[in-house]
């Protein structure tokens, strides 16, 4: 129940009508969700993958200008006819990443902002050229980089032209607002507010779960769900556990864990609660199953200083603000690499006309590209 096969779909090089597929792989049922109770407000997010996935927590800055770069141009070195869009940084963020600096996987900012991904099979992006075209791991970036209200998510996602393969998003505030937001038939689909009343996501779209739930006892239905039952949908899980939270039984990060835990299956690569009041990550992986955590008020995000960096396999527990690294080019280019190659991008790059060396430099030197700009 917990896996599924489909078909990554890469965006082709411009001027082809097909817009292409890469590969057939293996993913996984990664999974998000939001808690909240009183005074307590978490998120917290499961990265699962069948080979390990390499990664990064970065601390990114604050009033740092950035320009919106597209897959197309990134992996295949390809202009696009989208008009171009710059940003500076208003929000400090921490983010945990597959790729390397500024394209997470997911993470929170300093105004208790919180966004993931998980797969989802027929995502179908809108194609609109009259708007940027960014890549979808750079366009989680600019949101954490400019917004602090699902609101304000949403609307990027209409205001832009987001390309990538097949994701969809779950968002949550310090309101204690949330929002799924997917792409279908090319076209934006979002949920908040009533039409959210589950704050939890996997790897079925949103509307699907929400009726296959209603069979169920406690949400309309007269069927069990079972927690030690493996074969239980994961929104089953999750929309069980969110009902059944008592603060005054379970702390809230050790029970955000449990629910990683009852979502995650053998395969689960990292997992990570944020707490969306107090500014504080809590991670735990694979080969490290300590959790580490980073303290916002321990970190400096005036852009005046290097960007920080931090393998997100070290095995350390605890507090890490001591352990993070200056960014460096380097790094961030051997971090991509490592990651492409795992995955077998490679040949997706010479498919479309690339290279990875070519891909690798673009993304691995994206960063560099950008600049500090001081705010008053």
């Amino acid at each position: 129940m917990k896996k599924i096969r489909f078909l990554i779909l890469l965006l082709a090089i411009p001027g082809l009508s097909f817009i292409g597929i890469a590969q057939e792989v293996e993913e996984h049922s990664c999974s998000s969700f939001m808690l909240k109770s009183d005074s307590i407000l978490i998120a917290g997010h499961n990265l699962d993958k069948g080979k390990h996935a390499h990664g990064v927590v970065v601390v990114n800055k604050r009033g740092v200008q950035k320009q919106c770069k597209s897959w197309t141009e990134l992996a295949y070195n390809k202009s696009v006819p989208n008009p171009p869009m710059e940003w500076t940084s208003k929000y400090g963020s921490v983010t945990f990443n597959r790729f390397c600096r500024d394209f997470p996987d997911g993470g929170m900012n300093e105004a208790g902002l919180f966004i993931a991904e998980m797969s989802l099979a027929g995502t179908t992006w809108p194609v609109d050229d009259s708007k940027p075209k960014i890549f979808m791991c750079l366009w989680m970036q600019y949101v954490l980089d400019s917004f602090e209200s699902i609101e304000q998510v949403v609307q990027s996602a209409h205001d832009l032209t987001i390309e990538g393969w097949s994701w969809h998003f779950f968002a949550a505030d310090c309101n204690g607002n949330a929002a799924v937001i997917e792409f279908l038939d090319e076209k934006v689909v979002v949920y908040k507010g009533d039409d959210l009343p589950i704050p939890t996501l996997a790897n079925v779209p949103y509307a699907k779960e929400l009726e296959l739930i209603k069979k169920y006892e406690g949400f309309g239905g007269t069927k069990i769900i079972d927690l030690e039952n493996d074969q239980m949908p994961v929104f089953n899980y999750g929309a069980k556990m969110i009902k059944e939270f008592d603060p005054l039984k379970s702390p809230a990060i050790d029970y955000g864990f449990d629910m990683l835990k009852k979502f995650s299956w053998s395969g689960t690569q990292w997992s990570y609660v944020c707490d969306l009041k107090n500014l504080k990550v809590y991670f735990k992986t694979q080969p490290s199953p300590e959790i580490k955590t980073l303290d916002f008020t321990s970190l400096d995000f005036s852009c005046e200083t290097p960007a920080k960096m931090l393998d997100i396999h070290a095995f350390l527990s605890g507090p890490v603000e001591q352990y993070l690294f200056d960014y460096s080019t380097e790094y961030n280019m051997g971090s991509i690499k490592t990651t492409f190659l795992v995955s077998n991008y490679e040949e997706v790059f010479v498919k479309f006309g690339s290279t990875l060396e070519q891909a690798v430099s673009n993304f691995g030197r994206y960063s560099d590209s950008t600049k500090c700009i001081l705010i008053n």
